[in-house]
C-alpha cells in the first residue's frame, strides 16, 4: 500500500491530470495513452488499483455499518432459527452443489451452525465476500475488453486499446461510486441523498467515452454499447453466481 501510494503521488501533476482526463475526456484520454503520450499520465492499471482499493475500503466500511446487530436481536433470531429447525426436523439433509459440480450433503444442524456463525460475525464474512468480488471484477476486465473488441474492432483493431479503455471505465465507475459512498458515510442521517443521482452519469460517461474513442455515429455507438452492456451483464451474473458458490464452498463446506 505504501509503495503504491508513493508511486502514484510522486507523479504530482500526473495524478491530477490523469483524474481530470479520466473524468472529462474518457475516450480521448485512453486514445492519447495508447498513441504514446504516456509520460503525462499515471499508468492506467496502477490508477485503477489505487481507486478500486479506496472504493472497496469505503464499501466495506459502509456495509459493516449497516450490518451492526444488537445482542438482543441476535439472541431473538437465534432462538427463532432453532425453534424453526426443530419443527422442520433439524436432522433433515439438503444437497448443496459444490464448485466441482458434485453435491455435498448439508445437515440441518450444520446449516443452522452456518447461519448462526454468519449472524454472530457478519462483518467477517461480508469482508471476505467483498474481497472475492474485487478480484472477480479485476479478472473480468480482460473479458469486457474482448467484448469491446468484438463490436468495435474495425475502429480500433488492437485488443490492447480496448483493454486500456476497459481499465479506465472501471476506474471511473469505482471513483464515482466511491464519492457517493463517501457522502453517505460523512452525512449518514439525512432525509434525502441527492448524490445517489450521480450514478446516472455512468451510462452517459460510457457512451461519451465510446463515441470519443471509436469515432462512430451516435446511433451505431448507442446500439453497440447496448449490446456490449447486455453481454457483459450476463457474463457478470454468471461469474458472480460461480463466485458465491466458490466462496460458500471455501468458507462452509
Amino acid at each position: 500500500m505504501v509503495d503504491l501510494a508513493g508511486n502514484i503521488f510522486s507523479f504530482d501533476t500526473r495524478l491530477l491530470r490523469s483524474l481530470k482526463d479520466l473524468i472529462t475526456r474518457p475516450g480521448s484520454y485512453a486514445l492519447e495513452y495508447i498513441n504514446g503520450h504516456r509520460m503525462r499520465y499515471v499508468p492506467p492499471l496502477r490508477l485503477y488499483v489505487f481507486i478500486s482499493f479506496l472504493f472497496f475500503l469505503l464499501l466495506s466500511t459502509f456495509v459493516n455499518q449497516q450490518l451492526i446487530i444488537s445482542e438482543e436481536t441476535k439472541s431473538s433470531i437465534n432462538s427463532e432459527l432453532e425453534n424453526g429447525f426443530e419443527k422442520n426436523d433439524i436432522s433433515a439433509e439438503i444437497g448443496v452443489l459444490n464448485i466441482e459440480g458434485n453435491t455435498d450433503v448439508l445437515s440441518g444442524t450444520k446449516l443452522l451452525n452456518i447461519i448462526q456463525s454468519v449472524l454472530n460475525d457478519p462483518s467477517r464474512y461480508m469482508n471476505s465476500f467483498l474481497t472475492f468480488v474485487s478480484w472477480t471484477l479485476f479478472l473480468l476486465m480482460p473479458l469486457y475488453a474482448f467484448i469491446l473488441w468484438l463490436f468495435f474492432r474495425k475502429s480500433q483493431p488492437y485488443y490492447y486499446c480496448h483493454l486500456i479503455f476497459a481499465v479506465n471505465q472501471h476506474a471511473f465507475l469505482f471513483l464515482l461510486a466511491g464519492v457517493v459512498l463517501g457522502f453517505n458515510l460523512l452525512f449518514p442521517n439525512r432525509l434525502s441523498q441527492p448524490e445517489n443521482y450521480a450514478l446516472w452519469l455512468i451510462p452517459i460517461y460510457m457512451f461519451i467515452g465510446k463515441k470519443q474513442l471509436y469515432n462512430k455515429g451516435w446511433i451505431a455507438t448507442f446500439f453497440r454499447m447496448l449490446a456490449v452492456f447486455i453481454l457483459y451483464l450476463m457474463l457478470f451474473m454468471v461469474v458472480i453466481s460461480l463466485l458465491f458458490a466458490l466462496w460458500f464452498d471455501l468458507k462452509f463446506l
